[in-house]
């Protein structure tokens, strides 16, 4: 039995833990978050290895992804398939090495997951306290944890030779995470016009939150799945999403400084306009 591989990506905080969760719920298959086992909200098994610091590498040197899959992910030939029709792995740190997957995988699928920046920013950005799912920047001054630190080493920032990395020096939290989401999606929208477009499938995180059947029953289709969603994985699916905001530390976009809605003008929004969305 031939065992159909996928791969997620995104900016992070578009439910991309749910989403895993839902897809072990099928039968036959796997689906690893950022390469670990998850039931729920449980950690379970690391079987693939951690991308967190070759998230960067590869940003910063592109011609180094490639090496970083045949090395991290080979894995994935000798993981004993039996019983599997899905194997999947759904991480925020795949974005930069989307297409080096598609060629070492030339069968993968690929499910993209987007979300409007405005959302994003403030979803990601965490002024204070601890942040125990730390995808955006931290202030500078901010006491972090040993986790938070260890992700931010691989978190993307500009290329040194990229025109905005004087300006990042100055930049706070809130800029730098409109920049990490931007950059993070032009990664994504660049490799959606170099993988075989049969291979991809778009997906906004606010239909899928708004919708989540139809949405989901989109990606089984997708992928493959025959028939409809069986009952545990629609309990799965509508019950509550792990790692869901619950506070923030930024306003809604309407509360925003002239500031800080300019700076998300001029950094995000051609991405914005890329993928769709409107800047009303």
């Amino acid at each position: 039995m031939d065992t159909q591989l996928f791969f997620g990506a995104s900016t992070g905080r578009t439910a991309t833990m749910h989403l895993a969760n839902c897809l072990n719920a099928e039968p036959g298959c796997t689906c690893v978050h950022e390469g670990k086992f998850r039931h729920r909200e449980t950690s379970g098994e690391q079987i693939l290895p951690f991308l967190t610091l070759e998230n960067r590498i590869a940003y910063e040197t592109p011609d180094k992804a490639a090496d970083i899959i045949n090395d991290k992910r080979a894995v994935i030939d000798t993981l004993d398939m039996t019983g599997l029709t899905h194997f999947g792995d759904v991480a925020y740190n795949n974005s930069p090495f989307l297409v080096p997957l598609s060629q070492r995988f030339p069968d993968a699928r690929f499910v993209l997951i987007v979300r409007d920046g405005r959302t994003f920013v403030r979803s990601a950005t965490v002024l204070e306290g601890e942040d125990e799912t730390p995808v955006g920047w931290p202030p500078d001054e901010k006491e972090t944890t040993r986790l938070e630190d260890y992700i931010s080493l691989g978190r993307l920032q500009p290329r040194r030779d990229s025109p905005l990395r004087d300006e990042w020096e100055g930049w706070g939290a809130f800029e730098k995470n409109v920049w990490l989401w931007a950059e993070t999606n032009a990664l994504i929208i660049d490799a959606m016009q170099q993988i075989e477009e049969q291979r991809w499938l778009l997906v906004r995180f606010e239909d899928f939150q708004s919708d989540t059947l139809r949405e989901y029953t989109n990606i089984r289709n997708f992928l493959g799945f025959e028939g409809d969603p069986p009952d545990e994985t629609k309990a799965v699916l509508l019950s509550k999403v792990v790692n869901a905001s619950r506070t923030y530390s930024i306003p809604a976009f309407a509360d925003w400084s002239a500031d800080q809605k300019a700076h998300f003008s001029r950094i995000a929004g051609p991405v914005m306009e890329r993928l769709g969305y409107s800047d009303e």
